[in-house]
């Protein structure tokens, strides 16, 4: 028998980075799922905004972009001035917006759930079903898999044991899948060695901010909404769950 070559071209593969925001009401994980192209549109563009502040207010062209301290100014973030800080929060938006990258979020109140329910399932395994449900959608409508990866958190064990369940038995509701585009596992990294980890979680802290959050300021209102818009346009799904 001939041995035959097969020429097919290999299916496209996306990158899904996972981050989460919280607070005791609220619980948010966001998705930033992008191809190769994207992935590096992000990197260096990330890159070239903290080169223009390189050695000023303490930061470096490896200083991690992450949304709480920015939007607070706290930790290394505490000496660098409020301007510079709304600059570099909408150049890094405006960076996940332009790159070619889609934005997927999902989020429960916490609150809500537990007056409905005697013992509630933890709301980030509830959160992660229905995230990788859209993640899953949103691959297939392309004809790619992907792989997530996700920042690293102390209970990572446990988050793969819930997907390697969800791609056994399918997700949890009345969207059950058993996500046929997702590959092999999660897989965890440190956020501050990752520019697409940083864009999750810069996007995903943002989304619960302005869910959650009436600013007393009219103007900090307007500039959250300014920042916000430049990644609008790519948020290809996004629900808060409120049983």
């Amino acid at each position: 028998m001939q041995r035959g070559t097969d020429r097919r071209k290999p299916s496209g593969l996306l990158l899904a980075y996972v981050d989460e925001s919280y607070s005791p009401d609220w619980f948010c994980l966001g998705a930033v799922v992008a191809d190769g192209a994207a992935v590096t549109r992000i990197e260096s563009g990330f890159d070239a905004l903290l080169a223009r502040y390189d050695g000023r207010f303490g930061l470096g062209v490896r200083t991690e972009l992450h949304g709480y301290p920015m939007f607070q100014g706290a930790g290394s973030w505490r000496r660098v001035p409020l301007r510079v800080r709304i600059d570099l929060y909408a150049g890094a938006m405006r960076v996940i917006g332009e790159s070619g990258a889609l934005v997927i979020l999902r989020g429960i109140d916490v609150a809500r759930q537990r007056l409905r329910y005697a013992q509630p399932h933890p709301p980030h395994e509830v959160a992660l079903g229905h995230l990788l449900e859209r993640i899953d959608t949103a691959s297939g409508v392309r004809g790619a898999h992907a792989l997530v990866l996700a920042d690293e958190v102390h209970n990572s064990e446990r988050h793969r044991t819930n997907f390697r369940g969800f791609r056994t038995e399918g997700t949890p509701g009345y969207r059950s899948s058993t996500l046929p585009r997702l590959l092999d596992t999660i897989h965890f990294a440190p956020s501050h060695h990752s520019r697409l980890l940083q864009a999750a979680d810069l996007v995903t802290f943002l989304y619960r901010r302005r869910f959650v959050h009436v600013e007393s300021d009219e103007r900090a209102q307007a500039v959250n909404d300014l920042i916000w818009s430049h990644v609008e346009p790519v948020v290809e799904h996004e629900h808060c769950w409120r049983p």
